[in-house]
């Protein structure tokens, strides 16, 4: 036989047993919609953006005009998955110099230089994982007054890669050239053991050079210098290897 006393104690003790079941139950359902919401893909690393405008090795014609020297002009890209936030990476090519700007929209306005090459890059973030996803990376030139011809954009040299040791007697040099006018009349390549190259080893209209012969346990330094139909040129940077 049950008293009711003792009877009443077990129904409380089970209603709070089911209560506890049906709170841990809400709390896991709470964590994992939460988990889900914000678009940060549940830790999932973001993609790469695709990249709209400016449009790719083109002259940049579009924007506000600032100034004879400046003008502001709107850098847009695409989406990325499980991204949240971005950072465009802007790199003026005359110069070398990288400025960086955050934010979590697919639509930033730049005020860059006029008459000057460009290059830039959207690094697709978020708030639920330190990896990154990268975008191409796009040339431009944004147009400047008066002007009726860009000089190429410095060339991208691929091949052999920055730093690298080689154990062979010869190589070849890979580059990619690009220019807006898309006029570019010829590639001057330097080769040397100094820096700057001022060993002329070749001019032609391809983008490469083909078993240049090397000395074992010697470092070299090489350059393309671009020049379109109009006189006008640029230099790649220096790129650097060795052999054993």
């Amino acid at each position: 036989m049950i008293f009711p006393e003792k009877k009443k104690k077990k129904k409380m003790k089970n209603t709070i047993k089911s209560v506890l079941i049906i709170s841990t139950l809400l709390l896991v359902l709470g964590c994992s919609n939460s988990d889900d919401g914000g678009g940060d893909g549940n830790g999932e690393a973001p993609k790469a953006a695709s990249l709209v405008f400016p449009l790719k090795d083109a002259e940049c014609n579009q924007g506000e005009i600032l100034s004879d020297t400046e003008s502001k002009v709107p850098f847009e890209w695409n989406a990325a998955e499980f991204a949240n936030k971005y950072t465009v990476s802007l790199t003026n090519l005359e110069t070398n110099t990288t400025e960086t700007f955050d934010t979590d929209k697919t639509l930033l306005d730049i005020t860059l230089l006029r008459g000057k090459p460009y290059s830039w890059k959207v690094i697709s973030k978020s708030n639920s994982t330190m990896q990154t996803g990268t975008s191409e990376v796009w040339k431009l030139y944004n147009a400047g007054p008066g002007v009726e011809n860009y000089a190429p954009f410095p060339a991208e040299l691929i091949s052999p890669k920055m730093g690298l040791t080689l154990n062979t007697t010869n190589t070849d040099l890979k580059w990619r050239g690009s220019d807006a006018d898309n006029d570019i009349e010829e590639f001057k390549v330097y080769m040397d053991v100094i820096n700057p190259p001022v060993k002329l080893i070749s001019t032609q209209n391809r983008s490469d050079v083909s078993n240049v012969a090397l000395e074992a346990n010697t470092i070299y330094y090489w350059q393309v210098e671009t020049t379109d139909k109009h006189g006008n040129s640029t230099k790649s940077s220096v790129f650097e290897f060795k052999t054993q």
